[in-house]
């Protein structure tokens, strides 16, 4: 009994070690950013009863229209905290890019 502690030990830790984040990634075909990452921490609460807007209000500018790229991350503590309360609060790291201003063509 006590040798199956310390594996029992030794499992737990392996996988509290070997757990990581993951990223999901929206891009456009024309994959081109003008800007650097923005990022913002959201809560979700309730099962997504509750959630808040990210506003990317960097990409509303004359020189830059739109989004180039947004990434969503989770990671372990983001997960554990979502576990450990059943799901009423769910942290997410949400990063974009802004895209280029469309180039003119011909003179007006």
């Amino acid at each position: 009994m006590t040798t199956n502690v310390p594996r029992a030990l030794l499992l737990i830790l392996c996988l509290t070690l070997l757990q990581g984040c993951y990223h999901v990634r929206v891009n456009t075909a024309a994959y081109d950013p003008s800007t650097t990452y923005r990022s913002e921490t959201v809560h979700t609460l309730f099962w997504g009863l509750v959630q808040e807007d990210v506003i990317a209000s960097n990409c509303d500018s004359i020189n830059v229209k739109g989004l180039d790229e947004v990434r969503v991350t989770n990671n372990f503590g983001y997960s554990l905290i979502t576990v450990l309360t059943l799901g009423i609060w769910c942290p997410t790291q949400i990063e974009w890019k802004c895209s280029k201003p469309c180039q003119r063509e011909g003179e007006l």
